[in-house]
């Protein structure tokens, strides 16, 4: 019996069928410390910003409430409603620092998803209840990983934590026979210092971990030869597709420009200077990559040109190129032959594509 493939069996890029099924299906390289640290600055800044006027409203609020309690001890009713207004005016003070931290959010998710939301994330799922499932979450990768962060956050906020007070110990031992409302007001300016401090270590291990996250979701969705293989057969028997390809064959066939079939090309493979073949894929409606036009010698020099021209990547190859341009016509599939060389090819592009769309 075959074994089964394994993760070092799986050394190709995904294809764009892939990725976008794993994006259909919610899963998308999101770093949850990037998003928890982008909402602890947005706190820190709302606090330097609104935190003065916020707190003296609410201290001004009870203030009124306690100052006159003595007049509203004999009215439990005027008392409970003095108070529920007053924790109402306290409530609507801090209602801009909670918009602040809605929007952090907000723009965090969107900046990592590009604006992602699937339901299929929020369908039960058996293995979310299986607890062997989770034992090997625990165990696993990422379950490590996640357990060295966190104990490199702590170690981080300890090491900052003993030096900070380290380097300050003669202030604060100060600040013990000094006036309480001296102290604090005088140590508010060491506390702002102190936090930014952990937030900047804190933040560059979110850069860390956003780099992390974002290689090992491409890893988790590398596929091996066999699944390409597969993919790409199970898309050649897709009656809808076959009958999709075959009418845009027909619009080929009557000969567009040449100018117009190499800008609508993903990549044009080279010789580099005695072939050229113009492809393009699209995995929703193509089921194998399509020759739109190829060209030997002076008419392989004019599409290289027009690539120039119009941006289009160009990839020398030599014995794909010769393959492409010896077995394929203009407005067919690539033969079957060659899915895999071209597949390498395309991902290749795709992969370049999404870092410059990055």
């Amino acid at each position: 019996m075959a074994e089964k493939d394994t993760s070092q069996d799986k050394t190709e890029e995904p294809t764009a069928k892939k990725l976008k099924k794993a994006r259909e299906e919610g899963n998308v390289s999101l770093s949850k410390e990037v998003s928890s640290i982008a909402l602890l600055f947005a706190s820190l800044a709302g606090l330097v910003g609104l935190g003065s006027n916020v707190a003296k409203g609410i201290v001004e609020e009870f203030q009124y409430f306690f100052k006159n309690s003595s007049l509203l001890i004999n009215n439990i009713d005027q008392a409970d409603a003095v108070f529920k207004d007053s924790l109402s005016s306290s409530f609507q003070l801090l209602i801009p620092f909670f918009i602040v931290l809605m929007i952090t959010a907000l723009i965090t998710n969107l900046g990592q998803t590009g604006g992602l939301f699937s339901f299929k994330l929020l369908e039960p799922k058996f293995n979310k209840l299986n607890p062997i499932s989770g034992v090997k979450k625990i165990i696993s990768i990422k379950g490590l990983v996640e357990l060295l962060k966190s104990i490199l956050k702590l170690s981080i906020v300890t090491t900052i934590v003993f030096f900070f007070i380290a380097n300050q110990i003669d202030y604060f031992v100060s600040y013990v026979t000094s006036d309480i409302k001296f102290s604090t007001q005088d140590i508010g300016p060491y506390i702002i210092e102190f936090v930014v401090y952990i937030l900047l270590a804190l933040f560059l291990l979110s850069i860390g971990d956003a780099i992390f996250q974002r290689f090992q979701y491409k890893k988790d969705l590398k596929m091996t030869k066999q699944e390409v293989k597969d993919e790409f057969k199970e898309m050649e028997g897709d009656p809808r597709l076959k009958a999709e390809r075959r009418q845009f064959g027909l619009k080929l066939r009557r000969r567009p420009r040449l100018d117009h079939a190499v800008l609508s090309a993903d990549v044009i493979v080279t010789n580099p200077t005695h072939f050229a073949v113009c492809l393009m894929y699209n995995p929703d409606v193509h089921s194998a990559p399509i020759v739109l036009a190829k060209g030997q010698r002076l008419r392989a020099l004019k599409i290289k040109e027009l690539a120039a021209h119009y941006g289009t990547p160009v990839v020398e190859n030599k014995p794909v190129a010769r393959a492409l341009f010896a077995t394929s016509e203009e407005g067919e599939t690539i033969p079957s032959d060659l899915f895999k060389a071209v597949a390498e090819i395309l991902a290749f592009i795709f992969e370049q594509k999404n870092k410059l769309a990055s």
